[in-house]
């Protein structure tokens, strides 16, 4: 069964003026609609806002989470069918407090959605998408990547293993094994995002960054140059001290303090995923560090597979219809969401109190 994955950047800016013919398609052009505001969002607002952002690890209470909300679902609307299984999740560090929040949001069922298509289109106009969605679940993050992980790697006997996330907010962690989650071993700490803003510091003490916010500085990171007051300046030098100062200083003390040596000694393999484990700067620090022992392994399109868990949740929780299923990872630096394209003809046998980590 094959899973179509799409993304677009995690911000959003207040519209204002002509965005007609601005962009290819509803992906890269996604305007909507807010009370009595219009929204540019995603890589719209990266082209044609000026200051575009959000709250990082927003409560489902927040306008920032239903705007990004509705515009990953406008990424569906030719993709499944109504109504649609949906499931969602949240870090370890804030599970507990939006989990309850994030099912009354996703309770209302009807999501009408006010958007304009004259961003991608000669002869668009603003149009209404109505979302019904009938059934839902709100699992933990490092849940959702472990699901993913299992479904996206060829090794069918895995089954003792650590899971280590790199998000923009947060890192998450926790081992895994045959029979579930060990929540012992369960983490959730900074993110990136840490390394990030002391690259944010050192650059300020010598350059102007044009009152640059944490995703634009974001976006240098990854790149490893910013340009700013007509110059380039390279950062990956830069890029690599933080990092380093990030694995010593955040990274290896948690690992030192969630896992025993019992774990790693039952454990197959360290795998990490989330969009930061693409810095070698990180992956290779966790090679150093566990090479004796231990093998660490990089998982496929990692940044992908929190979604791609969501989306498998989500075809549990919907009887089995691929065509209804939807999982949607609203992250801090990219929100990804994950389709089926095609029926699989398989079926999932259904117990009573299915664990997801198992299917």
């Amino acid at each position: 069964m094959k899973v179509s994955t799409t993304s677009f950047p995690s911000v959003f800016e207040t519209a204002f003026g002509n965005t007609e013919n601005s962009s290819k398609d509803l992906l890269n052009g996604l305007k909507i609609k807010k009370d009595d505001a219009w929204y540019l969002v995603g890589n719209l607002a990266k082209r044609g806002g000026i200051n575009p952002g959000r709250v990082t690890n927003a409560s489902p209470t927040e306008e920032d989470y239903e705007i990004l909300f509705k515009a990953a679902l406008l990424n569906t609307i030719d993709k499944v069918q109504q109504p649609i299984a949906l499931t969602m999740g949240f870090p370890f560090s804030t599970y507990n407090i939006y989990k309850t929040a994030a099912e009354q949001f996703l309770s209302k069922r009807h999501f009408l959605i006010d958007y304009d298509t004259q961003t991608y289109n000669t002869k668009g106009s603003f149009k209404k998408a109505m979302f019904d969605i009938e059934k839902y679940e709100v699992i933990p993050e490092i849940v959702g990547g472990i699901i993913g992980l299992k479904k996206t790697i060829n090794e069918p006997q895995l089954d003792n293993f650590i899971a280590i996330s790199f998000g923009f907010g947060t890192i998450e962690g926790g081992m895994a094994t045959g029979d579930g989650l060990i929540h012992r071993t369960c983490f959730s700490s900074h993110g990136i995002r840490y390394a990030i803003n002391n690259l944010t510091r050192e650059l300020n003490q010598k350059h102007y960054l044009e009152m640059k916010n944490e995703h634009q500085v974001d976006d240098a990171f990854m790149k490893g140059s910013i340009f700013t007051n007509r110059k380039r300046i390279d950062l990956r030098d830069m890029r690599k001290g933080v990092l380093t100062q990030y694995y010593k200083e955040v990274v290896s003390p948690l690992m030192r303090s969630y896992f025993t040596d019992l774990d790693f000694e039952t454990c197959e393999k360290i795998y990490l995923m989330g969009g930061g484990a693409h810095y070698r700067e990180l992956t290779d620090a966790f090679v150093e560090e566990f090479r004796d022992f231990l093998p660490v392994e990089v998982a496929p399109e990692p940044e992908k597979l929190m979604s791609i868990g969501y989306l498998y949740n989500s075809l549990r929780i919907s009887d089995n219809k691929p065509q209804r299923s939807v999982g949607l990872d609203l992250g801090n630096a990219s929100s990804i969401i994950s389709t089926f394209e095609e029926e699989i003809s398989h079926t999932i046998h259904q117990n009573p109190n299915p664990n997801p980590l198992t299917l």
